[in-house]
């Protein structure tokens, strides 16, 4: 097997188990105590209702010596009443030289216990208060940038030649805490710089990261030191190590949790856990569905259990988002949730504690607060649901007064018709079930007629009653329109131009997840707004005076997730069966993209052919469908090897000529359309989930404006 080398950077089958994450807007925000401050919310701790947040203004001294500069930091203690945060004092005021800027600085809070690193300083809550802190030096280790807390115990990571962690612990009979252990990681490589990586902390078990070392010649470099308790005089010692590999190269953050360790390598968070044996195997790899889309880079990890999270570029948004993931029952964690600025703008650095999270949020312009998310007791979201209208009534929906809606046969697949366009009503088949509070509903929507000027067919979304809900409109006067009806005020949210066309289908797709508003309109986004006025309600099909068919409907919890967008690929080989798959794996997925033959190969025997794939687990495991020198479009699977065509159509097929293809598998459905007419439909189960990509047999092809997401 050939692989088309246009998409070898993006191929690999990636295994880590996905599920449609609940999207959480934050609930509330913190403002900067001070505008006249020029940081904010750089470093973040969380433990219950009290948060710490650093801000602070940035001096340099002498504008020719760089080692002259310093970072003032003021800790702004605030606390949440009612759901309101309320500054309530500074409790540490520091001023930091050059080294420690360069190494940055760490904040962590956890029951009754607050640390600061570099310092370093230890604040402790007394009697509902925290006490001044406690500033100590722990005798070598330099400032550390990063600083862990676990079992009322505090670690900082430092540096003094050697990458190492103190753990620092409060002796009982004077109340001072001091260092009681250095656990020491890998030389630094020959310099003399003291400030630290990242060190964490998990019952008796420790880790001290390595980002770079000297190797010492009897054994690779462990880029992850793992330390034990051991109790006893032995006390902490060297437990073990994790070494950087090809497959599972170790990044600039670590966290432990139990017997699993965390590393931010790419893409995505690589899992280590803990054998019988005592050895650390990568067993997962915690990867979003945007992650060939530049989310594959996690900037920032934390953990709080039974949740690891980071930091994201959401491909989708444009902007970074705080992915949250937790380990189920067979040991692979889930992407169960996604953390987004309701402003639309991204999260910086975080802090946990339980299901309550906070971080920075950058807005547009620039503004930096930090906000405050709640994760859910059930983070559990509602099955996506899919009507393909096989049976003889609508069962399911409810159909508005007046309206003529029915299920019948057009062409390749049964529609659901409204026909009724002289009354001036707005004609509403509702989903009954699809009542959510965040929603995408899309379907294919073909006009066939108008009444007069500025009629329009559509998607609601948020149906609550005929007064009440988002709709989406592609109106008879050439525009697309995103609009709200509130207590029966009509309102436009926000409209394009669109040249749209009777006996023409288009595939719209209407989003009211959170406070956004998005609607795409043959794969491509076209209206995105914020609005809050309608929280929840049902999905739906609309008309005002005009007939169309409307099929495929596909209501789901979350907003489209692009897998892989690419331009130009070209294949150029003809000599025999050549693939390329891109992409995290998923169950539902959308795959679209241009295709021309450039040439079908000489020879004899067979068709030669090229076209798309989904749900692709390995090279004799997936779905296909193809356009062939046969003149024929084939709907196909390939089982253990074994090819069974699912659904064949007569098509003529010319060399060079462009022709759009969008292969679906959504639930058990499979569907194939060209040139945005759908020609094949399929049931089948064999395969449940995989990779999208392209597919040419003996054909030299391109491909372009390639598009693959979960809808």
């Amino acid at each position: 097997m050939k692989t088309l080398l246009a998409l070898l950077i993006a191929c690999g089958t990636l295994t880590a188990a996905q599920t449609r994450p609940l999207q959480i807007e934050e609930k509330s925000r913190i403002e900067r105590p001070d505008s006249s401050l020029g940081y904010f919310a750089q470093l973040l701790g969380l433990d219950g209702d009290d948060a710490l947040i650093t801000a602070g203004q940035y001096f340099e001294n002498e504008p020719l010596d760089q080692y002259d500069d310093e970072y003032r930091y003021e800790l702004w203690l605030f606390r949440r009443v009612n759901n309101v945060w309320t500054p309530v004092r500074v409790v540490l005021t520091t001023s930091i030289g050059w080294p420690a800027i360069r190494a940055g600085a760490g904040l962590a809070m956890k029951n009754g216990v607050a640390a600061f690193a570099p310092g370093p300083a230890i604040l402790e809550k007394i009697n509902g208060d925290w006490l001044p802190p406690q500033v100590i030096w722990t005798g070598s280790g330099g400032p550390g940038r990063h600083v862990a807390i676990d079992g009322g115990r505090i670690f900082y990571g430092g540096s003094d030649f050697i990458f190492q962690g103190t753990l620092v612990e409060k002796n009982s009979s004077t109340g001072v805490w001091q260092d009681t252990s250095h656990m020491y990681g890998e030389y630094r490589g020959g310099d003399i710089e003291f400030y630290g990586y990242d060190v964490d902390l998990s019952g008796d078990r420790a880790v001290v990261l390595s980002p770079y070392a000297e190797d010492p010649p009897a054994r690779p470099t462990p880029n992850i030191t793992i330390f034990r308790n051991f109790g006893g005089t032995t006390g902490w010692a060297n437990d073990s190590g994790i070494g950087n590999t090809s497959e599972a190269p170790i990044g600039q953050a670590v966290e432990i949790l139990g017997d699993d360790i965390f590393s931010n390598g790419y893409p995505g968070t690589h899992v280590f856990r803990r054998q019988s044996n005592g050895e650390w195997p990568k067993v997962d790899t915690l990867l979003p569905l945007t992650t060939h889309m530049g989310g594959g880079g996690t900037y920032t990890l934390h953990k709080s259990d039974p949740f690891i999270m980071q930091i994201n570029s959401n491909y989708d948004r444009d902007a970074d988002v705080i992915n949250v993931f937790a380990k189920v029952a067979n040991g692979t964690y889930d992407h169960v949730a996604t953390l987004v600025s309701s402003k639309g703008g991204s999260l910086g650095e975080f802090a946990i504690s339980g299901r309550s999270v906070i971080a920075a949020c950058y807005d547009g312009d620039g503004v930096v607060e930090a906000c405050y998310f709640e994760l859910p007791a059930s983070l559990a979201q509602p099955a996506r649901l899919q009507e393909t209208f096989s049976d003889s009534t609508p069962t399911g929906w409810t159909l508005s007064a007046g309206s003529q809606f029915s299920i019948v046969q057009s062409g390749a697949s049964r529609v659901l018709r409204q026909v009724e366009m002289a009354s001036p009503a707005t004609h509403t088949a509702v989903l009954t079930a699809s009542n959510w509070t965040n929603q995408s509903v899309q379907a294919d929507i073909r006009p066939t007629a108008f009444n007069g000027n500025d009629r329009w067919v559509g998607l609601a979304a948020h149906y609550r009653d005929s007064n009440n809900f988002y709709y989406v409109t592609l109106r008879s006067s050439g525009s697309v329109s995103l609009k709200k009806i509130v207590n029966g005020t009509f309102s436009t949210i926000a409209s394009a131009p669109l040249e749209v066309s009777i006996n023409r289908t288009y595939r719209v797709r209407l989003e009211s997840v959170g406070t956004r508003q998005r609607v795409y309109v043959n794969g491509v986004p076209m209206l995105d707004a914020d609005d809050s006025a309608i929280p929840s309600g049902r999905a739906g099909l609309l008309t005002y005076r005009a007939a169309a068919n409307f099929d495929n409907v596909i209501v789901s919890p979350t907003a489209t997730a692009s897998m892989y967008v690419g331009i130009k690929f070209a294949q150029t080989s003809g000599a025999g069966d050549e693939r390329a798959v891109v992409g995290v794996a998923t169950d539902d997925q959308s795959v679209d993209v241009r295709a021309r033959a450039t040439t079908f190969a000489g020879g004899s025997g067979g068709d030669r052919w090229f076209g798309a794939i989904a749900r692709y687990s390995n090279e004799t495991n997936y779905y296909y469908f193809s356009l062939r020198s046969s003149n024929t479009l084939s709907l196909r699977k390939v089982t253990n090897g074994q090819i069974t065509v699912l659904r064949s159509v007569a098509l003529p097929v010319v060399l060079g000529r462009w022709y759009r293809l969008r292969l679906e598998a959504v639930g058990s459905q499979l569907r194939a359309y060209v040139n945005g007419t759908l020609w094949l439909e399929a049931s089948d189960t064999t395969h449940a989930r995989g990779q999208t990509g392209i597919v040419t047999y003996r054909t030299a092809a391109e491909f372009d404006d390639y598009r693959a997401i979960q809808p």
